[in-house]
């Protein structure tokens, strides 16, 4: 006897039109994150030269917002099949959880008297929802940028401290999650996303 995968073709369509849609409504989400960090980061320099690059962010930020709009409209419509819905309760506990996290790590981080590792702590909580993420409705690109974020913010963390360490990790993360958020939205002008089909995450045996 041999065993074989076999996987609802339901459960692959609905894992599919969640990948569309966190690509669309978690790009926003990352494009917030990324003019917040990028903005932080840039006003850290103080100055003529912080102020001239946040405001430069600020209209960069803009300009993915509105080409996402345009792009993605209608694109990655909220899948309403059984398990289209399952997916969605387990993607929203998951960024719930990583919201509570992005605001309760830096309270901990300050208490245990290390408050320059307020950013780099962030970025560390969003790098395991972007690696569950792939893993949960398949999109290759955030595991390694969830990777980026958690070892980058560690050792950016080890070796910089102050000022250098706001300005590096504000604006490298923010950069980093901008152009995900980006390449993400144009993913989805093309008649076939990227990353789509994946071998199935759930199987069962049939002998």
């Amino acid at each position: 006897m041999s065993a074989l995968p076999v996987t609802s073709s339901a459960e692959v369509a609905a894992a599919t039109a969640w990948s569309r849609r966190v690509r669309r409504v978690g790009g926003f989400i990352q494009v917030a994150f990324a003019t917040f960090w990028l903005v932080r980061g840039s006003l850290t320099l103080r100055g003529v030269t912080g102020e001239v690059l946040a405001a430069f962010f600020l209209v960069l930020a803009l300009w993915v917002t509105l080409y996402g709009v345009r792009v993605t409209a209608g694109r990655a419509p909220r899948p309403t099949s059984v398990e289209g819905r399952h997916i969605e309760r387990e993607v929203t506990v998951a960024t719930i959880i990583q919201l509570v996290a992005s605001f309760a790590v830096p309270v901990v981080v300050i208490a245990l008297g290390y408050p320059d590792w307020v950013l780099p702590s962030i970025a560390i909580t969003i790098g395991p929802l972007l690696l569950w993420l792939d893993y949960r409705v398949h999109i290759p690109r955030l595991s390694p940028v969830g990777w980026v974020l958690i070892g980058g913010s560690i050792v950016l963390g080890l070796v910089l401290s102050g000022n250098p360490l706001a300005v590096t990790t504000g604006l490298s993360a923010g950069a980093l999650l901008l152009a995900t958020a980006t390449l993400g939205f144009h993913d989805l002008t093309r008649p076939r996303v990227w990353g789509l089909p994946r071998r199935p995450r759930h199987a069962s045996s049939r002998t």
